[in-house]
């Protein structure tokens, strides 16, 4: 073993808190304090370990000096995979920094001191509200664990930063130390406040809480850095104690039991480090003469542990002593280690602001298993090999798949390279139906793959402070073209935004609207000057008075030659052009009796247009209407008002005029014929809208008046008044009417709402309240194009703030409220579907209810969800949407979440089983009618009792009656049920009740024919009654 201390890494004499060696073992990072800020320094390897190379002034020391932290460092971790570097600091942040190509210059320094090796910060983090202690890297990188002063411990998913998986809470001291099981399934923390709580990454709840080891401890240390062997079969703890001397603390496992621990420190121990390999060496060296010549080789862990009593210990599994022990090996406390596995490295850090190398033999600490014999441990152990997705419960690779319907469905998405359950769609595709057209993202989205090539700015301000230390302000950011990891995140966004402006230039250029639609993205070097300065980025170049936008005149009387149906109508839904309507609201005109104005609208078929004082008469002023179609074009009719017309709407089959002085008229579009007399109200209407399907049209006025008429019944479906709402939130801005006649009110400040007659009250759709913001920004889609009058509910909250608010950026500071108040807003909505009738956003909810139960919920929670779809519907409470229909599909979005597996089995069964129950009960034989004997006494019947003479063809006979009834109950079980076994039940019992009727029917023709005298009635009866026969 040989002991280096090499004296040239430092940090200006300030404390290294944290040390990490590279997986290739050729650099090493540390973290601490610099002179003003928070320092991160990546080093050379080669001249710790080499004389030579130390003494080269070629070779490089430091590699790179990263100063961007505003406090000191306190945890420096490199990613598994070797290509992230993540830091985390007492300025409450994490840095994720990713090597780039070329050298920089050290920050602060003016360019005077460069760096050999360019790393640059990715990714930012924000989420802790206080100092962050301690990082952790998952197996695969999949996740990285951080905790924090603040009490929690934030898991971020390394896949899409910053993104946040969840916020564990639990602790009610300061999380001083993080770590992960190997196998992916547990991680562990440890706080002040005396435990360590093992969390489960299935449901990211914690399984167990250890506290016995830690009841004595006194005082506290700066970190408590705890580890978890290669194996997975142990956690080792810091600052523990036993029997009043500090140890560190071995957590089996299996039972969690706290029976073994490492001893031999004075002071309490701040940090343990697993080797990250399992070791072995032959058997007589392990062990000595107790082997007995076996052979076999013996696996083991090592461990060095690190205390404040500056003092280092190494420490093997298959010794019951300490393999090594450096006594004074700092003059301050040891704060982290680090093992590089490869150069057979140990690497410790000091308050002091020192480090400190061991390197040792290959006899002295053994060698490492390989990774298929380290698999082999793993499949034995947990039944699992450790590979992709192991330890990730989105993937389901790490659960056993006991279901032979889901193996081949985890199998696909293993082999397909994804893992994550996609939510519920809320708006399936409508069959036959086309996106709304959008040329210019559609010409965008292929120019914008192509790189951007842009030249790092070279200006910045300078400035010096009182004690002469330089400030550098650069004056602009520019994009890295150099860094291939930051380039793929940001150069199809860059792309596509200074594409953008060069088309909206080049289409302010052109002189008509056909150039804009085929004109190809040019360079922006062509477009914007032809001297650019590519020190900037082109978006934030001026353009020129002469190329900037200007306003378009409109005049009225181009409308008839404004090409409409060919630019709007093909691309539209059918969907959309059957149910479509203008505008509900108002125009936004001051209109008087004596005003003279005019406005326009118009749907993809019909346009309306007002002229108020067309005409000035000695009784007042005169309104023109002029409809007209737009393909063909032509004037369809005119109509005269004697109120100047303040708003029109019109639909499909109906147009709406609503007068100043209250009168509103419902006309026929194609005719303008009125459909109801004129109508008047206290007040103006502000808003007028139809229903859908064009069977319902509704008013809301300036004094709260609300009402919706039944167009087809001719009456009134519904009179309200919201004038509380109005006094409350101000004018309503959106204004809609559902199929079933449910009005749905927005407002400015975001709140939405719909009246229930039931209830008598309004239902609160969209507010700004904390669970509604959540709800809305965990549940709905961040992409709401699509979203039409199938969907009322979505269409107001899509509307709200809250949605828009989705596109800006992502919310960091998760708190623990956050998931519970996700349940809390699909509850509410569910009852709000129910309450409007929407077919399809019911089934949504439902389906993103058990989405968010199997990915966040409980099992008990779970459980409870189902088994309300399994019971019985209440008494006297419509069901709209059968809930075997909804159980279905509930069971569908359940089925992908593998962990779910033995529950899914277990419902579907049940689910079965209650279905069959049901039909049995609905589609049970039916008591006999009173003048139908039963079967089993039909042969009495008849020969007890005189029959009647068979009737003819013409008349009505009971047994037919009843033939018919079985023959229709019969095509219905066939149609709705495919159980084999009951359909069989089924038809044998018709076919005997048929075959007893027709036996009965025999009998009867044959005693007629008997009783008649003539020979052509007797001839004729045994042909009615083969008749008979044939018919039943």
């Amino acid at each position: 073993m040989r002991l280096l201390k090499p004296g040239w890494v430092h940090h200006d004499d300030k404390p290294i808190f944290s040390v990490d060696i590279h997986q290739d073992c050729t650099k090493f990072a540390t973290g601490g304090q610099g002179n003003d800020s928070g320092r991160v320094v990546i080093w050379n390897l080669k001249p710790v370990l080499s004389e030579k190379d130390e003494n080269d002034a070629s070779v490089p020391k430091m590699l790179c000096q990263m100063d961007q932290h505003l406090a000191c460092v306190n945890c420096v971790r490199w990613s598994q995979n070797g290509l992230l570097l993540a830091s985390g600091s007492d300025d409450k942040l994490i840095m994720i920094w990713r090597k780039s190509q070329g050298s920089s210059g050290v920050f602060g320094t003016g360019g005077m001191q460069k760096n050999h090796e360019s790393w640059k910060c990715c990714h930012t983090l924000r989420g802790h509200a206080g100092d962050v202690l301690d990082l952790a890297w998952s197996p695969n990188d999949i996740y990285l664990a951080s905790c924090s002063i603040d009490n929690t411990v934030i898991i971020w998913d390394a896949r899409s930063f910053p993104m946040m998986v969840t916020v564990l809470r639990g602790h009610t001291g300061l999380v001083k130390g993080v770590t992960w099981d190997p196998v992916g399934r547990y991680l562990a923390s440890q706080s002040d406040d005396r435990s360590v709580k093992i969390w489960s990454t299935v449901d990211w709840t914690c399984s167990n809480t250890v506290t016995e080891p830690f009841e004595e401890c006194g005082g506290t240390t700066h970190i408590l850095r705890l580890s978890w062997s290669p194996d997975g079969q142990y956690l080792v703890s810091a600052h523990a104690m036993n029997g009043g001397g500090p140890t560190a603390q071995i957590i089996e496992r299996e039972g969690w039991k706290c029976d073994k621990d490492f001893v031999g420190h004075r002071k309490a121990v701040t940090c343990v480090r697993f080797h990250n390999s399992i070791l072995k060496r032959a058997a007589s060296a392990a062990s000595g003469s107790d082997a007995g010549g076996s052979g076999k080789p013996t696996q083991y862990c090592c461990l060095a542990v690190g205390s404040r009593d500056r003092s280092l210990s190494v420490w093997l599994t298959a010794l019951q002593r300490p393999m090594i022990v450096i006594h004074e090996l700092f003059n301050d406390s040891i704060l982290d280690l680090s093992w590089g596995p490869k150069e057979r490295l140990l690497m410790a850090c000091s308050g002091d602001g020192s480090i400190a190398c061991l390197q040792f033999a290959d006899d002295e600490l053994g060698t490492s298993l390989s990774e298929d014999d380290k698999n082999g441990i793993f499949q034995r152990l947990y039944g699992k090999s450790i590979g992709n997705g192991l330890g990730i419960p989105e993937s389901g690779f790490n659960i056993l798949v006991e279901n032979p319907e889901l193996a081949g469905q985890a199998l696909a998405g293993k082999a397909g390279g994804t893992s994550k359950i996609a939510p519920p769609m809320l708006m399936p595709e409508l069959e036959g139906s086309v996106p709304f057209a959008r040329p210019s993202l559609d010409r965008l989205s292929s120019a914008s793959q192509a790189p951007i090539q842009q030249k790092p700015i070279s200006k910045q301000t300078e400035t010096r402070t009182k004690d002469g230390k330089r400030r550098i302000t650069p004056m602009f950011i520019p994009l890295n073209e150099q860094d291939d990891f930051y380039q793929t995140t940001t150069s199809a966004a860059v792309a596509s935004s200074s594409i953008l402006t060069s088309s909206s230039v080049s289409a302010t250029a052109s002189k008509s609207s056909e150039d804009v639609a085929t004109s190809a993205p040019v360079s922006d070097d062509a477009k914007l000057s032809k001297n650019v300065d590519y020190r900037f980025d082109p978006r934030l170049k001026m353009v020129a008075p002469g190329l900037r936008r200007q306003p378009i005149p409109f005049d009225i009387a181009e409308l008839e030659g404004f090409p409409r149906a060919l630019d709007l109508n093909q691309n539209v839904p059918p969907a959309a052009k059957d149910g479509e309507q203008a505008s509900s609201l108002a125009p936004k005109l001051n209109i008087t009796p004596t005003s003279k104005c005019e406005f326009v609208k118009q749907t993809f078929q019909h346009r309306i247009h007002v002229s108020n004082g067309h005409l000035k008469t000695s009784q007042g002023m005169l309104a023109k209407v002029t409809a007209g179609s737009i393909d063909p074009i032509g004037i369809l009719w005119e109509f005269y008002v004697g109120s100047p017309v303040v708003n029109v709407n019109l639909c499909k089959k109906y147009c709406m005029l609503c007068s100043l002085d209250g009168s509103m008229r419902l006309l026929s579009i194609q005719t303008g014929s009125p459909v109801f007399p004129a109508i008047s109200l206290s007040s103006s209407a502000i808003h007028c809208a139809f229903s859908p399907d064009n069977e319902l049209v509704g008013v809301l006025t300036e004094c709260g008046i609300l009402r919706i008429w039944n167009i087809v019944k001719r009456n009134v479906h519904m009179a309200a008044s919201c004038q509380e709402l109005l006094d409350k939130h101000g004018t309503a801005v959106n204004f809609m009417i559902t199929d079933q006649g449910m009005p749905l009110i927005g407002f400015p400040n975001c709140n939405s709402y719909s009246y229930s007659v039931n209830l008598q009250s309004w239902l609160v759709l969209a507010t700004r309240d904390p669970i509604m913001y959540t709800g809305i920004r965990g549940t709905l889609p961040r992409q709401m194009d699509g979203v039409n009058q199938k969907f009322p509910l979505l269409s107001m909250q899509a509307n709200s703030q809250n949605y828009y608010s989705l596109r800006s950026s992502q919310e960091t500071n998760t708190e623990s409220w956050q998931q519970p108040a996700k349940f809390i807003f699909i509850e509410n909505q569910i009852k709000l579907c129910e309450a409007l009738e929407s077919l399809d956003e019911f089934k949504h909810w439902h389906m993103m209810m058990v989405f968010q139960l199997a990915a966040y919920g409980s099992e008990h929670r779970l459980r409870l969800f189902l088994d309300d779809l399994l019971n019985n519907p209440e008494p006297g409470i419509p069901q709209f949407v059968p809930k075997t229909e909804l159980m279905q599909c509930v069971l569908d979005t359940l089925k992908p979440h593998v962990q779910w597996q033995r529950l899914y089995a277990e419902y579907v069964e049940v689910f079965k089983f209650c279905r069959s129950q049901r039909n049995e009960d609905i589609f049970a034989t039916p008591a006999q009618p009173a003048h139908t004997p039963a079967p089993a006494a039909a042969a009495a019947t008849e020969t007890a009792t005189p029959q009647s003479p068979p009737t003819t063809a013409g008349s009505s006979d009971p047994s037919d009656k009843h033939s018919m009834d079985i023959a229709a109950a019969s095509a219905c079980i066939e149609q709705l049920f495919t159980n084999p076994s009951f359909r069989t039940e089924i038809a044998e019992s018709m076919s005997s009740e048929s075959s007893n009727t027709a036996a009965a029917s025999t009998s009867a023709s044959t005693k007629a024919a008997a009783s008649t005298s003539s020979s052509t009635k007797s001839a004729a009866t045994p042909v009615t009654g083969t008749s008979e026969t044939e018919k039943s």
